[in-house]
């Protein structure tokens, strides 16, 4: 793990994500938990022994992975209040077995580690933002429009540390195609751009902390994308269209990620184009923030 600022470690060794362990004096705050059934206990594992016993776990959003991932959760679980709707879900007995279905048939050969697990809940679920105070650390939760539905981020202002989950990523796609409203996602990112009280990130995935001037990148790639829906739209894309520009802008913007990355620009590309034809949005690429 890698300490990126007093007491707040970065975990990069699980894919997908950057994981995060905030150490208090009570015990570890960790944010996130990896869907792979052998890296999440490993991770749970290596908190606790470098943390002490775990208070919480934050997730980030409310994606499939994520949600996937509270069944390894034993200690109380932070999210909003969409996670809390769609884990409400799991309670029924047809919702738990194409949950298990599912985690199945990513991981078969994880199968052993799924004994006894079930979906968990959140115990503490908030729908605008919240406050915890951890002997002497702010940790300031605050829901935002995002990558995924039911985005979350944490804020320690202590050390200007914004942990940004999926809404921020670096080096890699950003996840678009099961984001809500791609408009106010990067609403969401020009509010950071000038939001003076952030100086460093933890993102979703790529380095463990990046200088808040970084998220420059994303932003221009978030607005190529759209003005690509956009136009695809108009010439009522088809799935071939869709590859051409997909592979158009990896080779832009990702060209040593290889064909992984033209497939999340393709199934991103599918969701935005779906976005523009449901909302008729046709307007000028000027108006694509509005902050």
């Amino acid at each position: 793990m890698k300490e990126v600022a007093t007491n707040v470690f970065v975990e990069s060794s699980y894919p997908p994500y950057n994981l995060v362990l905030i150490k208090t004096e009570k015990g570890g705050i960790i944010v996130d938990v990896p869907p792979n059934p052998v890296h999440a206990l490993t991770w749970i594992e290596q908190a606790r022994a470098a943390g002490g016993p775990l208070r919480y776990v934050v997730f980030t959003d409310a994606g499939r992975e994520r949600q996937l991932a509270t069944a390894f959760c034993e200690v109380p679980v932070i999210a909003t209040e969409t996670m809390l709707r769609i884990m409400a879900g799991y309670s029924e007995e047809r919702a738990r077995r194409e949950y298990f279905d599912l985690l199945t048939s990513r991981y078969p050969e994880e199968m052993g580690a799924l004994d006894g697990a079930r979906p968990r809940k959140p115990a503490i679920a908030f729908n605008s933002a919240f406050t915890l105070y951890a002997d002497g650390m702010t940790l300031q939760f605050e829901a935002v429009e995002g990558a995924a539905p039911g985005s979350l981020w944490l804020l320690i202002p202590e050390h200007s540390l914004l942990i940004a989950g999926d809404t921020v990523v670096v080096n890699v796609p950003p996840a678009m195609e099961a984001t809500p409203n791609s408009k106010a996602w990067l609403n969401t990112m020009a509010g950071l751009a000038h939001r003076q009280t952030v100086k460093g990130i933890v993102p979703g995935r790529g380095p463990a902390w990046i200088n808040r001037g970084d998220i420059e990148s994303q932003r221009e790639f978030m607005r190529v994308m759209r003005r690509a829906a956009r136009t695809l739209a108009r010439k009522s894309a088809n799935g071939l269209s869709l590859t051409q520009t997909a592979q158009e802008l990896q080779q832009t913007f990702f060209n040593r990620s290889g064909q992984k990355a033209v497939k999340l620009l393709r199934a991103g590309l599918e969701r935005l184009v779906a976005e523009v034809v449901d909302a008729e949005d046709g307007g000028p690429d000027d108006q694509d923030e509005t902050v």
